[in-house]
C-alpha cells in the first residue's frame, strides 16, 4: 500500500493505468480512492523504484485564472509538507508536484509520495476486528502514536524560512496515520498533511462553500462545523483529531457516525463527549480527564497544542502506572488494621504482688491496634527509677499493694505507670519520739529567702508533680497539618490545570504525587499517635 493511504481498491478514475507521467512515473495499478484523492503505484523511470502517484479531485470547470490560481496553493502546500517532512521522519515526504491533462482532457494536480510498505492505523482497527482480536489498550496506543504527536508539536512549532509559523494538519484521522515497514522497523508516518487546505483552495476555486467538503464528517471538531461559533480551526482542531484517533483504537470501531445532521450533533451535545468511558472503556481516571479536555465542544478548554495535550497524557500515564504499581498503604503505616480487642485494667498479682497481671473489664469497639500475635509479650521501656523496687506483699499487709524498698531487683509491669504516676523513691522517715518536731510546710519568707529550716532528724519527702499528658489536638496537629497540606496542592494543581491546560509540577515531580505521599503519612501520623493514646489509656 502506498503512503498515502485509501479506503480500498477503485477503478482507474482518470484512465492513466499504463501510462508515464511527467516523462518519469510509469503507473502500474489503482491502489485506493479518498474522497478528495486516487492513489496509485508507480514505478520512477530513474530511481527503478515504486513511488505512491496521488492525483487530486478538483472541479473540471474552473477558469484559466482560477486554474492559476489553485496551482499556485497547492504548490505553496507542497512546498510546506516538503519542508516538514525534511524536519521529522514521521511525515509522509513528497517527491515531486505537478499539474497534467488526462486523455479526456481533465485538469489534475498530483504529488508524488515515497512508497511505504505497511497499512493505515484505520486497517489495523478493522483488521483486528474482522479476526475477533481485542482492540489496542492504552499502553499500546500511547506508544504507537506518540511520533504522531511529536510530529504534530513540530508542525505546531515549525520554524520556517520565514521564522516561526503554525501549520495544521486539520484532518487527522486513523486513515491518516500510516504503520510502515521501513528496513525490518515500525515507522509511524502522518499522511495528507496540508491536503486540507488544498481542498479548500479547489472548493474556493470552483465557486462552492459547502463546509462539509473541507473536512472528513466524522472526525471533524466543532470549530470545523460550526466556525462562527468557535472561531477558526488551529493546533486545538488537531489535538481533537489526535484525542478522537486514541479513543477510536482504543474501542476498536468508529465512536462518531451516521449522516451529516447526526454526526454533527454528536459532535456539539455538550453533556456526552467522545470519551472511552461512554464507550465502554475503563481508564484510570487521570487519562480519561485528559481525553475529555481534548474532545471538549469549546476549542478553548482543550489543550492548546499538540505538544501540551501529550505531555497531559505521559504525565497521566505516569500517575497511573505509578498507583499501580505503588505498594499499599499499610507499607507507610505498618500493620495497622482495626480489630476488636476487650478493654483491659491493671491490678497486682493476687499470688505474690509481683507483677501487675491485665484484667479484661468488657469489650470495647473497634480500633486501630498493631496486629501482633496473641501470644507475644507487649514491650516497653520501664520507667521504674534505678534501685527501686517493687516488694512482696507482707502479712501485715494484706491489701498486697507493693512496698518501696531502696534496693533490690525491679519487678513490674510496664502498665504500672497507668495506676501509680510516679515510682520515684520515697526517703523513709525514721522512728521520732513522742513528741516529734513539728514540720513547716509554710512557703519561704522575706526575711528568710532560703526557706523554713527543716527540723532536725526529718527528712522532707521531695514532692513531684506528674505533668499533664499532651491532649489529643496536640497529638494530632501534625498528621492534620500533613493532610491539609495535600488537601491544598491538590487544590492548587487543579486551578493551575484549569487555568493554564498543563499540569503543575516541581521540576520533574508532580504535584498529586507529592499530595499523595503528605496524604499517607498523615494518616499514618495520626493513626500512630491513637493507637499510643490507646495503649496509654490501658
Amino acid at each position: 500500500m502506498s503512503a498515502s493511504g485509501g479506503g480500498g481498491a477503485a477503478e482507474d478514475r482518470f484512465g492513466i493505468v499504463g501510462r508515464v507521467i511527467a516523462g518519469a512515473y510509469h503507473v502500474e495499478r489503482v491502489v485506493a480512492e479518498g474522497g478528495f484523492g486516487v492513489v496509485y503505484r508507480a514505478q520512477h523511470g530513474g530511481f527503478r523504484a515504486p513511488i505512491a502517484l496521488k492525483c487530486l479531485k478538483v472541479p473540471q470547470h474552473l477558469k484559466d485564472e482560477h486554474q492559476a490560481r489553485f496551482l499556485e496553493h497547492f504548490r505553496e502546500e507542497a512546498e510546506v509538507m516538503f519542508r516538514l517532512s525534511a524536519s521529522t521522519p514521521n511525515v509522509v515526504r513528497p517527491l515531486h508536484v505537478d499539474v497534467m491533462t488526462t486523455p479526456n482532457g481533465a485538469f489534475v494536480p498530483f504529488l508524488v509520495l515515497e512508497w511505504l510498505e505497511g497499512e493505515t492505523l484505520d486497517a489495523i482497527i478493522r483488521g483486528r476486528r474482522a479476526a475477533r482480536k481485542p482492540p489496542l489498550v492504552i499502553g499500546e496506543v500511547v506508544r504507537l502514536l506518540e511520533p504522531v504527536a511529536q510530529a504534530l508539536d513540530r508542525a505546531h512549532h515549525f520554524d520556517g524560512p520565514r521564522g516561526k509559523e503554525t501549520i495544521v494538519h486539520c484532518d487527522l484521522k486513523p486513515e491518516n496515520v500510516f504503520v510502515a515497514d521501513v528496513g525490518g522497523e515500525r515507522v509511524v508516518k502522518i499522511l495528507d498533511f496540508g491536503v486540507a487546505k488544498v481542498r479548500s483552495a479547489a472548493t474556493r476555486a470552483g465557486g462552492t462553500s459547502e463546509a462539509v467538503s473541507l473536512f472528513t464528517p466524522a472526525y471533524g471538531a466543532p470549530e470545523q462545523w460550526n466556525p462562527a461559533s468557535f472561531g477558526e480551526a488551529g493546533p486545538w482542531t488537531d489535538v481533537w483529531g489526535l484525542a478522537l484517533t486514541i479513543v477510536e483504537t482504543l474501542v476498536g470501531e468508529p465512536v462518531i457516525s451516521g449522516d451529516h445532521q447526526r454526526i454533527m450533533k454528536q459532535v456539539l451535545d455538550r453533556a456526552r463527549r467522545p470519551t472511552p468511558r461512554t464507550h465502554g472503556v475503563e481508564l484510570p481516571d487521570a487519562i480519561e480527564s485528559v481525553l475529555a479536555r481534548a474532545l471538549a465542544v469549546d476549542p478553548r478548554e482543550r489543550p492548546r497544542d499538540a505538544g501540551v495535550f501529550w505531555k497531559a497524557v505521559t504525565q497521566a500515564m505516569g500517575e497511573a502506572e505509578a498507583i499501580a504499581s505503588s505498594p499499599q498503604a499499610a507499607a507507610f503505616i505498618p500493620d495497622l488494621v482495626p480489630v476488636s480487642r476487650p478493654r483491659r485494667s491493671i491490678k497486682p498479682n493476687e499470688g505474690t504482688g509481683q507483677r501487675f497481671d491485665f484484667e479484661e473489664v468488657g469489650a470495647g469497639g473497634p480500633s486501630l491496634d498493631l496486629d501482633l500475635p496473641p501470644d507475644e509479650p507487649l514491650h516497653r521501656r520501664s520507667l521504674t527509677p534505678p534501685g527501686v523496687s517493687v516488694a512482696p506483699a507482707a502479712e501485715a499487709n494484706p491489701a498486697g499493694a507493693p512496698s518501696l524498698s531502696p534496693s533490690g531487683p525491679v519487678t513490674t509491669s510496664a502498665r504500672a505507670p497507668a495506676v501509680i504516676p510516679s515510682l520515684a523513691p520515697v526517703p523513709v522517715v525514721p522512728a521520732v519520739p513522742e513528741a516529734p518536731p513539728k514540720i513547716s510546710l509554710q512557703p519561704p519568707s522575706a526575711a528568710d529567702p532560703a526557706g523554713a529550716k527543716t527540723p532536725p532528724g526529718v527528712i522532707m519527702p521531695k514532692i513531684s508533680v506528674p505533668s499533664a499528658p499532651p491532649t489529643l489536638a496536640r497529638r494530632l496537629a501534625p498528621g492534620v497539618a500533613m493532610a491539609a497540606a495535600s488537601v491544598l496542592l491538590t487544590l492548587l494543581d487543579h486551578v493551575y490545570a484549569s487555568v493554564s491546560g498543563e499540569v503543575f509540577s516541581i521540576g520533574p515531580l508532580r504535584t498529586t504525587w507529592l499530595a499523595a505521599l503528605l496524604l499517607l503519612g498523615g494518616v499514618g501520623l495520626v493513626a500512630m499517635r491513637l493507637v499510643e493514646m490507646r495503649q496509654d489509656e490501658r
